[in-house]
């Protein structure tokens, strides 16, 4: 395995190789983490999401949520969840940690598994503490919550975004669903597997972020979910604070989303009228 975040511990057992936080990497591996899947039977909770997470009760540490890895898009077909070494398991790892440590709101990372499935591929999962009664913002909208609840949890989602961008962490896919509502009203940022640290992020870089997460917001609201333009300059507006992005910034941005959305309603209609030709 390649280098390990500081404070974290590795263990070997059996065709696993662990990568745990040292305060509790013995009752992890006393729960029979090594071999993940073995616990699903007695999990206390299901989730929705690729490769079906889960979540166990592990004694002397409390609620741990799995989440095994499985690649997206067309990789899934055809290599479902099997990956060349572990790097993509230790890189998540590392981010989440040093993001924690960045004041950026995440889970806490409590490790990662990997077990070999021969011919140098492995099967991998990670570990974090299980954030009991969270769901993601997404679902937290369609619920039609009071219009104060609303608010404030959109405006948090928008001060969880700029503190990932000023640690200077660039998600990819960051969208409604990847942002996480817990007790209290926090709002947490998920999936940081394919996140990078390339340092202080440039206006047009936070821009393009910014610019991603509203399309996402935007298709979901054309998709029939109650994610109204007011809701997603509600995020942008907590986003810029008093700072950042200006006005004019945020006005070439709802532009830009116009003119996408645009362009793909022309080809969806050219579609359709070639598909009926």
């Amino acid at each position: 395995m390649a280098e390990m975040p500081e404070g974290f511990v590795m263990r070997k057992e059996g065709e696993s190789t662990l990568v745990l936080r040292a305060e509790v990497a013995k009752g992890l591996l006393a729960a029979g983490l090594a071999e993940p899947e073995g616990l699903r039977a007695s999990a206390h909770a299901g989730y929705e999401g690729r490769g079906r997470p889960f979540a166990v009760e592990v004694e002397g540490v409390g609620a741990v949520f799995v989440r095994p890895y499985q690649h997206g898009g067309v990789l899934r077909r055809v290599t479902g969840d099997l990956y060349a070494g572990d790097g993509r398991f230790l890189d998540e790892l590392r981010v989440l940690v040093d993001a924690d440590r960045a004041g950026v709101p995440v889970p806490e990372a409590l490790g990662v598994v990997a077990r070999s499935a021969g011919l140098g591929l492995c099967r991998g999962w990670l570990l974090a503490r299980e954030v009991g009664g969270a769901r993601d913002v997404l679902a937290f909208l369609v619920g039609n919550p009071l219009a104060t609840e609303r608010r404030a949890v959109l405006e948090a989602c928008g001060h969880a975004v700029r503190a990932l961008h000023d640690a200077g962490f660039s998600h990819p896919d960051l969208h409604l669903k990847n942002l996480l509502l817990g007790p209290g009203g926090r709002v947490l940022v998920l999936d940081l597997d394919r996140v990078r640290r390339p340092g202080a992020l440039s206006r047009r870089r936070r821009l393009a972020g910014l610019f991603r997460f509203d399309r996402y917001a935007a298709k979901s609201a054309r998709r029939g979910a109650p994610v109204s333009r007011a809701d997603r300059m509600r995020v942008l507006r907590a986003y810029a604070g008093a700072d950042w992005p200006g006005r004019a910034e945020l006005r070439e941005l709802a532009g830009r989303l116009a003119r996408h959305i645009g362009r793909h309603d022309a080809l969806r209609r050219r579609a359709a009228t070639l598909g009926t030709a």
